[in-house]
């Protein structure tokens, strides 16, 4: 009997192969792109906070307005084929740095899984993030 199973787009194209829809279903959803980062005058190491964008929706863990989100938000990063060099500020389990390494996705990946939650347990609400405001000061919020 012949196999006719075929192989998922994200294990059978390069990224610059992907169709706009299957560069947006890599995304796992985790939210950790959303969280303020700072950089060390001294040293230029980066270093993550819990302080989320003031789009970030705590209770559906993502953005509130995706479509507007780089008019919205002065320094909201377009996550493009372009700069996917520049990827390397995102976590270790984000599937576009994991697909330009050429490693696979992670096993409780949506695409996977094919359950849109399956990330919670490694997703950004698992850091107690907090929406950012003009009452917070970001270096009080640095993980460690």
């Amino acid at each position: 009997m012949e196999n006719t199973t075929t192989a998922p787009f994200w294990e059978t194209k390069k990224l610059e192969e992907l169709t706009p829809q299957e560069w947006e279903a890599l995304c796992d959803g985790c939210g950790l792109c959303c969280l303020h980062r700072i950089q060390d005058e001294e040293d230029d190491e980066i270093y993550l906070t819990r302080v989320a964008c003031r789009c970030y929706d705590m209770e559906k863990h993502g953005c509130s307005d995706y479509a507007n989100r780089h008019e919205r938000v002065e320094g909201c990063m377009k996550l493009t084929l372009e700069r996917v060099e520049e990827f390397d500020w995102l976590p270790e389990t984000c599937a576009y740095r994991l697909r330009y390494h050429g490693k696979p996705l992670p096993s409780w990946h949506p695409l996977i899984t094919k359950n849109p939650d399956s990330v919670h347990p490694f997703g950004m609400h698992s850091f107690n993030p907090i929406v950012e405001n003009d009452e917070i000061d970001v270096e009080d919020y640095v993980m460690g």
